[in-house]
């Protein structure tokens, strides 16, 4: 306290006496302003007098700008601006007036100087235009330009006040309640004191010095840098790694698509060779067995011929009145057929060209369904999966299965969300519709699949039910044995009665020996060729019941069928 208030005083009195070296600088800057730029500019250079020197008529200009426009060789001389004649050069003499002028007006701050509404203002500048601040002084708290910085450069007290950038915000380091500078900080209560707060309010708690408190968080702030530095250099390695990588997607995408289009387009140029070589085979054989067919013709067109001209002597000798005639001439005839017939129908049939393309299209649409793409690997197509041994590798293939109500026979009752199949006594009132099963209690799926599916049937409450898959065009009106699944070319089933299982397709059954849990579950692998049923315990426990490894043509549906009381519901993994 006793060392403030000497410090308070001396700065009250440098207040003042800027204030009063203030009030002399804007009456001197006010007459300044006051004078008209042109008494101060030169006519011939028009700027700002240098070095002004009058001439007799009372006009003055700068000496070197007079003395380079009146040479030496003239006979006569005039006043650049009044036009006035003179014999001799005349003399040039000094106007102090507007030396004086100039000077002053050369010390006057230009405009660029004065505070703008984003600058800090100097606090001891008065009048409308203050200066720009140059420094802040956390000691005074008050913001100075560069003129009334000068007494904390040579005065000896202010020198050792801590000077910052200038600073709108010196008023938030003073205390509101005791209008005293805050140099003290608490850290029990986390804020700063003044000298008076620390003794009423903060007595007993961990204080220091704001510049102590500074220091520690000063270096706790540099190693927080040195993190976030550390961070920000990691990601921008991310960030050149990702860019590279985005590059080389691009890159390789690009080659791709061009490889690809080559490929396909070489694809297509040997689908059209072949196309043409089919064509020409088809042409040059129906050439040749035409060729045949008119040689035949007309062999059996001559020995139509020769007939006709036997027949035609054999009536008119039959028509001859002589006997002896008759008998002389009439040939031995034979009494049967001696000649075969010439075959026909079995001739070269094009009819298996198309057929045999169409096998081709359907296995080429297989493959190219098989393709795919497999991460930063190259495409292949993808080769049979091994047998899978647990739940959680089926699970990876577990597919969503909603039963199709336009195929559900009217003694099966759909629910839950399509996935419950019940078997009631009372055919229900479906909706004609020619995929539906006529006469068998059966449902397939909404949807085909291609590829690799798993899914679970709970066949808990049901004594007997068929769990199979079928192509779409499996027959489904009428009582035929073609239209039950497992009795075609076109499903495959396992029935389960009594814990007791068999398997069948196209009509052919196979036991399966064991018994069968209250789960079936189905794994298809469409590309490979892979149908496996298994049994699933309620422990998740399975074991392989019967596995089929066969070519599917076409995308597979599930089915489920009933002929009693009970429900079978698809399991929703």
């Amino acid at each position: 306290m006793d060392v403030l208030e000497p410090l308070t005083e001396g700065v009250t009195c440098l207040t003042e006496h800027f204030q009063f070296q203030e009030k002399q600088a804007e009456s001197l800057s006010g007459r300044t302003q006051a004078l008209k730029m042109e008494a101060l500019t030169c006519p011939i250079c028009l700027d700002l007098l240098k070095n002004p020197v009058a001439i007799p008529c009372g006009h003055s200009f700068c000496m070197n700008c007079i003395l380079n426009y009146w040479p030496e060789e003239l006979d006569s001389f005039r006043c650049p601006q009044c036009r006035k004649r003179y014999r001799t050069r005349p003399a040039l003499n000094k106007n102090i007036m507007l030396a004086d002028l100039v000077e002053q007006l050369k010390t006057t701050p230009p405009a660029d100087h004065c505070a703008g509404p984003q600058d800090v203002a100097c606090d001891v500048c008065s009048g409308e235009k203050k200066l720009k601040a140059v420094k802040s002084c956390l000691e005074c708290l008050v913001s100075y330009c560069e003129t009334h910085l000068q007494p904390h450069h040579t005065v000896a007290i202010l020198k050792k006040h801590q000077l910052v950038a200038p600073s709108d915000k010196l008023q938030e380091n003073m205390c509101r309640q005791h209008n005293k500078l805050m140099e003290i900080f608490c850290r029990t209560d986390q804020q700063l004191l003044c000298c008076l707060c620390s003794v009423d309010h903060h007595k007993g708690h961990d204080t220091v010095s704001s510049a102590a408190e500074r220091a520690q968080r000063q270096a706790e702030l540099e190693a927080k840098k040195d993190l976030i530095l550390q961070n920000l250099q990691d990601k921008e390695e991310d960030l050149k790694r990702l860019q590279q990588e985005a590059q080389d997607i691009s890159r390789s995408a690009q080659r791709a698509v061009q490889r690809s289009r080559d490929n396909f387009r070489d694809l297509a140029l040997l689908l059209e060779k072949r196309r043409s070589e089919v064509e020409q085979q088809i042409l040059s054989e129906e050439k040749k067995q035409l060729k045949q067919v008119q040689e035949l013709q007309g062999r059996l067109k001559q020995e139509a011929t020769e007939l006709k001209r036997t027949i035609s002597e054999l009536e008119k000798l039959s028509n001859t009145p002589d006997h002896n005639q008759f008998i002389l001439h009439c040939p031995s005839l034979p009494t049967q057929k001696t000649e075969t017939r010439i075959q026909t129908g079995h001739r070269f049939n094009f009819e298996y060209i198309p057929r045999a393309v169409m096998a081709l299209t359907e296995k080429l649409q297989l493959v190219l369904n098989r393709f795919k793409l497999t991460g930063p690997q190259e495409p292949t197509v993808s080769a049979p999966l091994p047998e899978p041994t647990t739940r959680g590798d089926l699970l990876r293939f577990r597919t969503p299965v909603a039963m199709d109500p336009k195929t559900a026979n009217p003694l099966l009752c759909l629910s839950e969300e399509n996935r419950r199949v019940t078997f009631v006594l009372e055919p229900l009132k479906y909706q004609d519709h020619p995929d539906r099963f006529t006469y068998w209690g059966q449902v397939m799926s909404k949807h085909g699949m291609m590829g690799r599916s798993y899914w679970e049937v709970d066949v808990s409450r049901v004594n007997w039910v068929c769990v199979g898959v079928t192509y779409k065009d499996i027959e489904r009106e009428g009582s035929a044995a073609r239209c039950v699944f497992g009795c075609n070319e076109k499903s495959w089933a396992l029935e389960r009665y009594n814990n007791r299982c068999t398997f069948c397709h196209n009509s052919s059954q196979t036991d399966i020996p064991g018994t069968v849990s209250s789960r079936i579950g189905v794994f298809l692998d469409h590309w490979a060729g892979t149908l496996c049923f298994f049994s699933v315990s309620d422990d998740d426990a399975m074991s392989l019941l019967h596995r089929v490894q066969t070519t599917f043509t076409q995308p597979l549906y599930a089915g489920v069928g009933l002929n009693n009381s009970g429900h079978a519901c698809i399991i929703n993994l």
